[in-house]
């Protein structure tokens, strides 16, 4: 990966800080992230950026690089919170130099005041958010980190940031629930980005959220996460419900000579909802209730149903699944199909609980 343009440093007092390198190091080869060096020198590269690791006998030096100030900012916070949980004990209070200064805020923070709500299907309500300062959100990264305040709280307290990078969270009656969303669209020049919910009631910030919102109430959101497609002539979408707004969002927004499927795994027909797209990728609906014979699972079966084009440096394979099938669809592109890195991407959106 080349040199990033901006960069930010600090050291830590830490006596055994190669073993937390090692645990670093490992969540991030985990999620696929390329990883190079020994438990000393470690140099971590990801989707927008690199951190650095180095190991003395009494400290630990980190690096991060990125091309903007936020996401120098957003990588502060993610190193010291991937450390904090590898070493809980570990006093992990720090000043950083370089890139990446702070007003106290989160980055890009945004309060938005809802308007109008729609509902797409039982299980899908759409909720239009409304803000004056949009223009960061505008990107080829579509999702955020999405701030719910308790319900019926007039004056939200917000979280701020401290000087260690890390997010300091309001508590008991003031408690902010965070979640990552898509933005299904958005006109940063009108003011406003439509976010759809997977409605279950009140199980979970986010539908109990969007199932007693009303005009007028508030939230707030820090981001865009992720980055923007890679270009190819052929791609395969595939996720059920939590995914559905991305791939929505994608098929919205992708070119007309662009061909391929997207499958989408709902648990009804009542659940099928409009998806627009001028490309030629072809829309496919899995139906959990058609009880039909499973070798995998739905969605697992289905991705490997599909005949991949020969020319492989031109395709893309998207999925955003429950974690239970994020890692066997990531081994069967990567290793299976010998798909590299930029040519296919698999997310866990979600877990089941009981397990």
């Amino acid at each position: 990966m080349s040199t990033s343009l901006l960069t930010a440093k600090t050291r830590i007092a830490l006596p055994d800080s190669a073993a937390l390198i090692k645990q670093a190091a490992a969540f991030y080869r985990e999620h696929d992230c390329e990883v190079t060096g020994d438990g000393d020198q470690t140099r971590i590269s990801v989707s927008i950026g690199h951190i650095q690791l180095s190991s003395t006998e009494t400290t630990l030096e980190v690096e991060v690089g990125a091309k903007t100030e936020v996401d120098v900012i957003q990588m502060k916070s993610a190193i010291i919170s991937i450390l904090q949980g590898a070493a809980p004990d570990a006093d992990l209070d720090c000043r950083w130099t370089g890139a990446g200064k702070s007003n106290g805020k989160l980055p890009n923070f945004c309060e938005l005041k809802v308007g109008e709500i729609t509902d797409l299907s039982p299980h899908m309500r759409r909720v239009r958010l409304h803000a004056s300062n949009l223009d960061a959100y505008d990107t080829g990264s579509i999702h955020v980190r999405l701030l719910i305040p308790p319900r019926g709280q007039k004056n939200p307290q917000w979280p701020t940031l401290a000087d260690n990078g890390m997010p300091v969270w309001p508590s008991g009656e003031n408690t902010i629930e965070q979640r990552v969303y898509t933005i299904r669209a958005i006109d940063a020049k009108a003011g406003w980005i439509d976010v759809d919910f997977v409605m279950h009631g009140d199980n979970g910030p986010g539908s109990a959220f969007a199932m007693h919102a009303s005009p007028g109430d508030l939230v707030a959101m820090t981001g865009p996460l992720g980055t923007a497609l890679p270009e190819a002539d052929w791609m395969l979408f595939a996720g059920d419900e939590t995914a559905l707004p991305a791939i929505g969002r994608y098929l919205a927004e992708m070119p007309d000579h662009v061909s391929g499927h997207a499958i989408i795994e709902v648990g009804s027909k009542s659940d099928v909802i409009s998806i627009p797209t001028n490309s030629q990728i072809q829309v496919e609906w899995l139906f959990r209730d058609d009880r039909q014979p499973v070798v995998r699972s739905l969605i697992q079966d289905a991705i490997r149903s599909v005949e991949m084009p020969d020319a492989r440096d031109r395709i893309y394979c998207w999925a955003g699944v429950e974690q239970g099938d994020y890692k066997p669809v990531h081994t069967y592109w990567s290793k299976e199909l010998g798909l590299d890195r930029d040519r296919c991407l698999a997310m866990t959106f979600w877990r089941k609980t009981g397990r």
